[in-house]
């Protein structure tokens, strides 16, 4: 059964068209057809969007600098929040004014309570990939430095319990409260064996799947095709067994995704320009200097408040110039919220 999509009032589907800016001339025109039709106006007076992908607890330590090895020191500050790419990005759209839909593995363990606690309290409607499993909420330490307000974190082991799959459907999917397809879908890459079917009824619906590439994560060739638009940082690397003969660089990260068809690419570099194509024409968004006192996810945040400014009708350019800011912004302070 076809769900209907909300937030779409009119969708173009985009004809072939050739790629002639730099690095992605070489490819030719009948090998360029995007994926999806271009959000435009919506309809929800809040704008909805579905996030997919991990959930982590995190336990935060502001550092004057790194420990040594072999030593011990005590931290500056601490706080222990909920973290992980989609989480992250559901909260920032939460915090926006949105209404987030969140698909992730939460389950059970030590700290699942407090995640599912923040989630209420942010208003996230949360569907968990691991309840009635043995799976816990993982919990990674974040060393943050305070000198060049660096970041370094440490995950648990992966887990290798297999998680159950969810239906294809939306309707069967989620709860029915849930509603319509969000126009926008964000998947972080992770869960994709549980998710694949359901991104692809999505992208059939009509809604804009986006990819959050921090990092080349398994399965990525599989979920390309169905992508509209692809928000990489510099440090997202293709590997030989997907792609033998990518440039590992924003130009060659950008060529590999139009070849899948994907309409809309951004390579984000840090407090360097991100680099910009929409539909081969390509541009550069400037980051404003600042003295960031926190770096830590800053991507999630343009993540989040890209999708919560494409969901109010924003074209691609504008939307990513806005969360470029308000990533920007959230550097200012310890924390990764708004």
């Amino acid at each position: 059964m076809r769900v209907p999509i909300s937030g779409l009032s009119d969708m173009r589907w985009s004809s072939t068209l050739r790629f002639q800016k730099r690095g992605l001339g070489h490819l030719s025109e009948d090998r360029l057809r995007y994926n999806q039709p271009m959000v435009t106006e919506p309809q929800d007076p809040k704008p909805r969007v579905l996030f997919v992908g991990r959930t982590t607890f995190d336990a935060l330590y502001w550092l004057d600098h790194l420990p040594e090895e072999d030593s011990k020191v005590y931290a500056r500050q601490f706080h222990a929040a909920v973290g992980g790419p989609a989480a992250n990005a559901a909260l920032t759209h939460a915090q926006l004014g949105g209404e987030s839909f969140l698909i992730s593995a939460v389950g059970s363990g030590p700290w699942a309570a407090a995640v599912r606690a923040e989630f209420h309290r942010r208003g996230i409607r949360l569907l968990d990939l691991a309840a009635g499993t043995v799976f816990e909420t993982p919990l990674t330490a974040v060393l943050l430095g305070s000198g060049r307000a660096s970041r370094t974190i440490v995950n648990p082991p992966l887990a290798s319990l297999a998680l159950p799959a969810l239906p294809e459907e939306w309707a069967q999917a989620v709860p029915e409260e849930w509603g319509a397809i969000p126009s926008i879908v964000l998947s972080d890459g992770w869960h994709l064996a549980e998710m694949l079917p359901l991104l692809a009824d999505c992208k059939e619906a009509g809604a804009e799947i986006c990819l959050d590439g921090g990092s080349c994560k398994p399965g990525t060739e599989r979920l390309a095709p169905l992508l509209t638009t692809a928000i990489c940082s510099e440090r997202f690397v293709l590997s030989a067994a997907i792609a033998p003969a990518a440039q590992n660089d924003p130009e060659g990260i950008a060529a590999w995704f139009a070849a899948q068809g994907v309409a809309q690419i951004a390579v984000t570099r840090g407090a360097r320009s991100i680099l910009g194509w929409e539909r081969g024409r390509r541009f550069e968004i400037e980051i404003e200097a600042i003295q960031a006192a926190d770096t830590l996810g800053a991507g999630d945040v343009l993540h989040g408040a890209y999708c919560s400014f494409r969901a109010q009708g924003a074209a691609f350019e504008a939307a990513l110039r806005q969360a470029a800011h308000v990533a920007t912004e959230s550097c200012k302070a310890l924390g990764i919220r708004p």
